[in-house]
């Protein structure tokens, strides 16, 4: 019996759920380097990272390197409180129901090009907003990725299909999976005549530490704001 080849969404969504397989490696001690967590995974399973490696070969290092260097802000927006309540830092539960979808803010590992005229060296690099729902981040990397140049995405979809009923379709199936590679987007799924799922490095460092955050979620910073911090956060980048 031949089994369904699984597209590359669905490929992607088991590799990175099968992360969490993996054994919890030891917590590093304190005279070690605090960037050897992956140095700790058995043998066995590092077949796995491999595997992910060899999909992202010019993408994984550079995401793996901006988690190793904290560059990545889960931003969790509070839910609204009173109208005299003006603290941005709330300590109720992240998962609170009906509090908006978190979204992070990655900074780039490069510094900031200098100017001629100014002492800008040092300054920090550039900064952009990644949403895991939306699957999209505000870098040059991903636009080109989701738009490569002369080719028609949606030039291959299926006859039979029109975008209305593709969009239907996708829809009940994103409902029924509590998550996959892609998240919201229709980029690699059935009948959409895209074959694959753009990315670029500061989404996938989103991705690693949000799905395989027994290991790599404790290198980003998590900051609970209110929604006029939030907003300055995204309106600043």
């Amino acid at each position: 019996m031949s089994s369904q080849v699984p597209t590359p969404r669905q490929f992607l969504t088991s590799l990175i759920e099968s992360l969490n397989s993996i054994p919890t490696p030891p917590t590093p001690q304190p005279s070690a380097t605090s960037g050897n967590s992956l140095k700790l995974i058995p043998p066995a399973h590092r077949p796995l990272l491999t595997t992910l490696y060899a999909l992202y070969p010019l993408t994984l290092l550079p995401a793996l390197d901006l988690l190793d260097r904290r560059l990545a802000s889960r931003i969790i927006v509070a839910p609204s409180r009173s109208r005299g309540d003006t603290t941005t830092t709330i300590s109720t539960a992240p998962e609170e129901k009906g509090q908006p979808p978190p979204f992070y803010i990655v900074r780039s590992a490069q510094p900031q090009h200098p100017r001629r005229d100014t002492t800008s060296a040092s300054a920090p690099g550039p900064r952009y907003v990644v949403r895991l729902s939306a699957w999209n981040c505000s870098c040059a990397a991903f636009a080109f990725a989701a738009f490569p140049r002369g080719e028609d995405r949606y030039a291959v979809s299926s006859a039979s299909s029109t975008p209305q009923q593709i969009r239907k379709d996708d829809k009940d199936d994103n409902e029924a999976l509590e998550w996959q590679f892609g998240a919201l987007s229709l980029d690699g799924t059935e009948g959409s005549g895209i074959a694959g799922v753009p990315c670029c490095k500061h989404l996938l460092a989103c991705v690693l530490a949000e799905r395989w955050s027994a290991v790599l979620g404790g290198y980003v910073d998590e900051r609970v704001v209110g929604k006029e911090e939030a907003a300055g956060l995204v309106v600043d980048v």
